[in-house]
């Protein structure tokens, strides 16, 4: 069964067409990489993904939906590590897990119930009061990949997650990502780092200049 299967995606911003035409399939439990050098359109091929941009040619189906026409129900079955850092520094490490619980409409119990395993996840059991300003690079992007998986997610979406980390930190953050994949969880990441998606990868789409090409790593 796919999780994700995309066929002859296109997008173009005015004259520039930044995804041109890709195919791929990502199967249940696997671990998937786009791999090319800055935009190369791997940050635009997530979104339409996920249903933020809408694509202009093509066809997307996510855990069984199609995109966009689903993209609502389909991110409620996802978890989605964004580029940048976009914690919030007004709350706690706890209560940024709370906060994102509560807005995917987890009840505050079920939230508060999660928030230990969560940080043990993370790595970061004894950061639960912490603030966001205080914690490392590498434990905001563990923190941030903590706060995908509240939902318990079929699928995760992780976009450029090391970019900037030290290699001790790259290890830590996809030491906590063995269980998700272990446990049957289906990852998708885009990355520039050919070492990064030669390891972690079982296949990846190369891409950039015009280039797709599915490729076993």
């Amino acid at each position: 069964m796919y999780a994700l299967t995309v066929e002859s995606l296109r997008k173009r911003y005015d004259a520039q067409e930044v995804v041109k035409g890709i195919s791929f399939s990502v199967a249940s439990g696997e671990c998937f990489g786009l791999l090319g050098p800055n935009g190369a359109g791997k940050t635009t091929t997530l979104r339409c993904c996920l249903g933020h941009t809408v694509p202009d040619g093509g066809s997307i189906r996510l855990t069984g939906l199609d995109i966009p026409k689903h993209s609502r129900t389909a991110r409620a079955r996802v978890g989605v590590v964004s580029q940048f850092d976009n914690l919030d520094v007004h709350f706690t490490v706890a209560e940024n897990l709370i906060v994102y619980g509560r807005y995917l409409g987890l009840t505050q119990r079920d939230c508060r119930a999660l928030v230990p395993r969560l940080l043990e996840v993370a790595g970061l059991a004894d950061k639960a009061q912490a603030k966001i300003d205080t914690l490392s690079g590498g434990m905001k992007r563990r923190l941030m990949i903590a706060r995908a998986l509240v939902n318990d997610p079929e699928v995760l979406f992780l976009d450029e997650p090391t970019t900037g980390l030290d290699p001790q930190a790259r290890h830590l953050i996809w030491d906590r990502l063995k269980s998700f994949v272990g446990g049957g969880g289906t990852i998708v990441l885009t990355s520039h780092l050919m070492d990064e998606v030669q390891t972690r990868c079982c296949k990846a789409l190369l891409g950039g200049g015009g280039v797709n090409r599915p490729v076993r790593v």
